[in-house]
């Protein structure tokens, strides 16, 4: 299986490096920026002059930022990290997937000495590993910042929480979205099922930030297990949402690896 693996991961190394160095790029272009935008105030004085419910929509929990964190907090690690994570997902299923399965590049594979069920470990691994290198190239990126930047601090474990968080939360999107492909033949069904599924999730989100009436709305969302305001502030209850999020993870693990042994593939 390692051999698939291997061939699955040289065919998709351009977007996993694409969207991994490009988040890391906007990352280390934002601590770059981040003193000067202090000296300055002009960041914190537009967000001051926003309602408040358009800032909790967005997830900008704190208008005044103490450290860098605390920028990355609404700037990258809310509603951007969310997108991000949603299509950097999607596109890898629909590659890993739904692509081959439209276009009959699948049963190159299956007509070796390859099981369904290799081939949808392979795929799943891949997805782990692309979701790992964006993690780690971020992380690795904002200690960078945090060495050779003035001006600039981050409090390690704070940025272990998010990490680690995220990082989960990514492997749960991972495993729903390769189920979904397990269940079409059709790309372009395989991918808007799954993205209106994720979008749903990301309005919901917004919509809880909108008053308290609507706080609800959250629980509906895969994304409220990764409360960037509450991890900033320590009072997350980290450890019980990374234990939903590997439990979601499992469990649409499973379903990929039942739902494409037992369907008939038109290929």
């Amino acid at each position: 299986m390692s051999v698939v693996v291997w061939s699955l991961l040289k065919q998709n190394v351009k977007p996993i490096v694409a969207y991994s160095l490009g988040t890391s790029l906007y990352l280390w272009l934002l601590a770059a920026l981040y003193p000067s935008m202090m000296k300055t105030g002009l960041l914190e004085a537009k967000l001051e002059a926003l309602p408040k419910e358009v800032l909790q929509a967005f997830q900008y929990d704190k208008v005044t930022f103490n450290n860098l964190l605390d920028l990355l907090g609404g700037n990258y690690y809310g509603l951007i990290f969310q997108v991000i994570a949603t299509f950097y997902m999607l596109s890898l299923a629909a590659r890993l997937l739904a692509r081959p399965i439209d276009n009959g590049e699948l049963i190159l594979y299956l007509a070796a000495p390859i099981t369904r069920i290799q081939y949808t470990a392979a795929a799943l691994i891949v997805m782990l590993i692309a979701s790992t290198c964006l993690i780690l190239l971020n992380g690795l990126v904002l200690l960078m910042a945090d060495w050779t930047m003035s001006g600039i601090s981050i409090d390690g474990m704070t940025l272990l929480r998010l990490q680690v968080n995220a990082l989960f939360l990514l492997y749960a999107i991972a495993s729903f979205t390769l189920f979904i492909a397990t269940l079409f033949d059709d790309e372009r069904r395989a991918f808007s099922v799954a993205a209106g599924v994720l979008v749903l999730s990301i309005v919901l989100t917004i919509g809880a930030g909108l008053s308290e009436k609507t706080d609800w709305m959250r629980y509906g969302s895969i994304f409220s297990l990764f409360d960037t305001g509450r991890l900033l502030a320590g009072t997350e209850h980290l450890l019980l949402h990374l234990i939903l999020l590997v439990l979601i993870c499992l469990m649409f693990s499973s379903f990929a690896f039942i739902s494409f042994r037992k369907r008939n593939l038109s290929i």
